[in-house]
C-alpha cells in the first residue's frame, strides 16, 4: 500500500492482522464500502451452525446480505468484539470474538465466537465462523 502525504509517497506495509483489525472496524462503524475493498468479489463466509444464517455465503453479495439480515434480525445491536488475533504470517488470521445482539422480543446473544480469515493480496478471500454455544447460537437466530 502506498500513501502520499503533503506531495511525497511512502509505502506502508500492513500485517494480515492490520488487515483482519480493518475489517472489524469497517464492520463497528457500517462502512460496507471500506468492507467491500477490504474482500474479494468471490470471497466466502461460513457460518458454521445449524440456524437460520448457517450455511456458506459465497461473493460479495451474499456476504452483505448475511451482514444486512444479521443487522436487521437484531435491530442493528449486533457488536463483534475482537478479544485477541493470532496470525500465521501466511495469510491467515484467527480472531477470538465477543459477539453481542438482542433480538426485539428479548432474547440476548453473547458469547465468544472465533473467526479463522484467510486472506490474499491483503484482502479477505475466506471467512470461517465458529460459534461458542451451538444449541444457545441456534436459538437465538430462530
Amino acid at each position: 500500500m502506498t500513501t502520499t502525504t503533503a506531495g511525497t509517497a511512502s509505502t506502508v506495509t500492513l500485517t494480515d492482522t492490520d488487515v483482519v483489525r480493518a475489517v472489524f472496524q469497517a464492520f463497528a462503524g457500517a462502512d460496507i464500502a471500506a468492507l467491500g475493498g477490504l474482500r474479494h468479489a468471490d470471497a466466502t463466509w461460513h457460518h458454521r451452525n445449524d440456524d437460520r444464517l448457517g450455511g456458506v455465503h459465497h461473493g460479495g453479495d451474499a456476504i452483505m446480505a448475511y451482514l444486512a439480515r444479521s443487522a436487521q434480525l437484531t435491530t442493528d445491536t449486533l457488536r463483534a468484539v475482537p478479544q485477541s488475533f493470532m496470525a500465521d504470517g501466511q495469510g491467515r488470521v484467527c480472531a477470538l470474538v465477543r459477539l453481542s445482539a438482542t433480538r426485539p422480543d428479548g432474547r440476548t446473544m453473547d458469547g465468544p465466537q472465533l473467526l479463522l480469515i484467510t486472506l490474499d493480496g491483503g484482502r479477505v478471500r475466506s471467512i470461517d465462523q465458529f460459534v461458542g454455544d451451538r444449541a444457545a447460537v441456534a436459538a437465538f437466530w430462530a
